[in-house]
């Protein structure tokens, strides 16, 4: 009976401390929630080079008891920009200006940034086009089972900040209307950044995944400044052609003269355009206007040969075909301009 009450009570201080491992076990298992903020003090895209400058400050505070987690500070902080330009790897350690011991294995540390990021900007609405810029960051070496990194809500809350607005500064909220890129808001969201690959080290596994944040500054191209950049000019161009439905069918060296040098304009125009571009493989907007342009300019140069014709054939049924041409042609020309250019931006 000695030895069965001996058996019971062995058997439930080995469950009991089964469990009891497993807890603490599972305790040091749970990742390591790094909270980090952003504040921009500025930030100018560079479409042309499909990339933008960034300058601000960071933050971040993080709990961590390395006798239990078995990592060090210096290995939770190192952070990169994952599509930062030139940037040495260690750097971010190298920006941090501040550091706060808040007591119970609580840590604060502040830097600041300055440098180039990629893009990928998308200008197939252009000019009317919207842009996304986004600002990574990802710790090299604790994957996402050890290391979280989520946004700091709880400071942009308490700055009382619109939340499409979190992260900027006043001096960018102050000047986004007066630039040509104009932000109508941010997202400062959490994320994952996967690698399959084990970098040649054969006891690694063949696919990790490590925690990201990232901050998106979403802009759009202010509609004043390319109101009087495109849609002028390109009015006044269309005017040109527009008017040779209105000069008597002898003027035929008027209507070529405005005809060609419309054509010649929109080339110019278009070439001028697409310097500001990077190199793109597919048709943007304003491509699509000005083809509905070369397009209206070859047929209103075929009409006025035309009506050229008939008017020398002095018949009196090709005259009266030829002025219903005309007046047709002068409503269907602005109408077939509105309607391609409603189609494109669908």
């Amino acid at each position: 009976m000695k030895f069965f009450k001996s058996s019971i009570s062995t058997f439930l201080i080995v469950v009991i401390l089964a469990f009891y491992g497993a807890e603490v076990s599972g305790q040091e298992k749970k990742p390591i929630d790094l909270k980090f903020g952003m504040f921009l003090k500025n930030i100018s895209p560079d479409f042309k080079n499909s990339k933008f400058h960034a300058e601000f400050y960071w933050w971040t505070i993080f709990e961590n008891d390395s006798t239990v987690t078995g990592h060090s500070n210096t290995d939770i902080l190192n952070i990169e920009y994952v599509n930062g330009i030139a940037v040495s790897t260690g750097a971010f350690k190298g920006e941090i200006i501040d550091m706060k011991d808040l007591g119970n294995h609580k840590f604060y540390y502040t830097g600041f940034h300055q440098g180039d990021f990629y893009f990928s900007p998308d200008f197939k609405m252009y000019p009317f086009d919207k842009q996304r810029m986004d600002i990574v960051i990802e710790n090299i070496l604790l994957e996402n089972k050890l290391l979280k990194i989520v946004p700091d809500s709880v400071s942009y809350i308490k700055s009382k900040q619109e939340r499409k607005f979190w992260c900027l500064s006043n001096d960018i909220l102050a000047n986004n209307n007066q630039s040509s890129s104009h932000i109508y808001k941010t997202e400062l969201v959490e994320g994952e950044g996967k690698y399959n690959s084990d970098f040649g080290y054969d006891q690694a596994p063949a696919e990790e995944i490590y925690g990201r944040l990232t901050l998106s500054v979403f802009i759009d191209r202010s509609l004043l400044p390319y109101i009087s950049k495109f849609i002028i000019p390109l009015m006044i161009i269309l005017l040109l052609v527009y008017f040779v439905f209105y000069l008597p069918a002898e003027k035929i060296d008027i209507a070529a003269a405005l005809t060609v040098t419309s054509l010649l304009s929109a080339i110019a125009f278009q070439s001028s355009i697409n310097n500001d571009l990077p190199e793109i493989g597919y048709i943007i907007y304003v491509s699509k206007i000005f083809y509905t342009c070369y397009f209206l300019i070859a047929i209103s140069m075929a009409l006025s040969l035309m009506t050229f014709y008939l008017y020398n054939t002095q018949d009196q049924q090709k005259l009266l075909l030829s002025k219903r041409i005309i007046l047709w042609v002068r409503f269907i020309f602005p109408l077939v301009f509105i309607v391609a250019s409603i189609l494109f931006a669908l």
